[in-house]
């Protein structure tokens, strides 16, 4: 093995775990077990056994009270504490933390599900973290954990204006997430077929077969604008109040790591599935991991949040496992 393919994600990179001299973001990691589960820990699958479908109501029991948290100590504060809120330093403190701690509650939870139900295109070792490259995804990490609640509170935050959600909320999310997803499309479709594009979004491909916290595995240019310039250029188009924002920024993250997790699971999204499903538009787990294991202008599948555009500009794949026939008639 080269030395540069050392350095980069792979299976079994992550065997460092096992040293007892680690630095202490190496240590931070192994703490807060975070790591995705290796190939062979997991259940295997042929590509034609039966695929889970992880219902999106299932999911909103999950997701929904951890995305609506935020609005709810900002409510009880008003009405209790202070019709002033914090200044907007401490609110991002404050939402940054939040952040940091359901990120990693998420991957756990993700972690749970791989190894309940395996690995998509499970013949193929998933990539695993090397060393030399923790310390890079972990402050890759850190940063857009930090950027997203940045952005929130500068485009809408106003510590006069009392917490409000519309009961148009749902569509509301739909609608800003549908617009965020055009423009990911189009910059993250650029990224494949210009070249000198490429070279701010190749590193992110050498993963083939990636694992939640891959989603950090990318150039800083890269994570700059999928993390606030794509969201920002959303919210000029489509604004939304701080609450809004704030729970769409939660369920944002969850659809990131969940996207690049692997997990063997017909796994839509809140925010896009159950408008899209009747379409047959939604965008499933499966649908960016064969994303991945394709190059430079061989990729298709550049959506991140639906297939609405994928399809409409011609530029989507097929599934493999996630076919109608292939799933269960159950639901988790």
């Amino acid at each position: 093995m080269s030395a540069a393919s050392a350095n980069r994600p792979r299976p079994h990179a992550d065997t460092w775990l096992k040293n007892n001299s680690l630095p202490i973001i190496h240590r931070l990691i192994r703490f807060l077990e975070i790591l995705p589960p290796a190939s062979d820990e997991v259940p295997q699958h042929s590509m034609k056994d039966k695929v889970p479908v992880f219902s999106e109501l299932n999911q909103a029991l999950y997701l929904v009270p951890c995305a609506l948290l935020p609005f709810a100590v900002r409510y009880v504060y008003y009405h209790y504490v202070d019709h002033t809120m914090p200044n907007p330093w401490i609110v991002w403190v404050l939402l940054f933390s939040y952040t940091l701690v359901f990120g990693a509650r998420f991957v756990r939870f993700q972690n749970r599900l791989v190894k309940r139900y395996g690995y998509l295109d499970g013949g193929v070792g998933r990539d695993t973290i090397p060393y030399s490259q923790m310390t890079k995804v972990a402050m890759e990490a850190v940063g857009g954990l930090t950027l997203r609640p940045a952005l929130t509170v500068m485009c809408a935050y106003d510590r006069n204006a009392p917490p409000s959600l519309s009961a148009w909320l749902p569509i509301q999310l739909f609608v800003f997430t549908l617009i965020e997803d055009f423009y990911y499309y189009w910059l993250h479709r650029a990224c494949h077929e210009a070249q000198s594009a490429w070279h701010f979004h190749r590193l992110h491909h050498t993963t083939k077969h990636p694992t939640s916290l891959l989603l950090g595995y990318a150039d800083e240019i890269q994570e700059c604008f999928d993390i606030f310039i794509v969201p920002f250029m959303a919210w000029l188009t489509f604004p939304l109040s701080f609450d809004a924002m704030t729970a769409w920024i939660i369920i944002h993250i969850s659809i990131q790591l969940h996207g690049h997790s692997g997990v063997r699971l017909h796994y839509g999204t809140i925010l896009t599935g159950p408008y899209l499903r009747p379409l047959g538009l939604e965008l499933v787990c499966e649908d960016h991991d064969l994303h991945h294991r394709h190059g430079w202008k061989d990729s298709y599948n550049y959506g991140k949040q639906s297939r609405v555009w994928d399809t409409l500009f011609g530029t989507g794949g097929e599934r493999i496992e996630c076919v109608p026939e292939n799933l269960e008639n159950r639901f988790i």
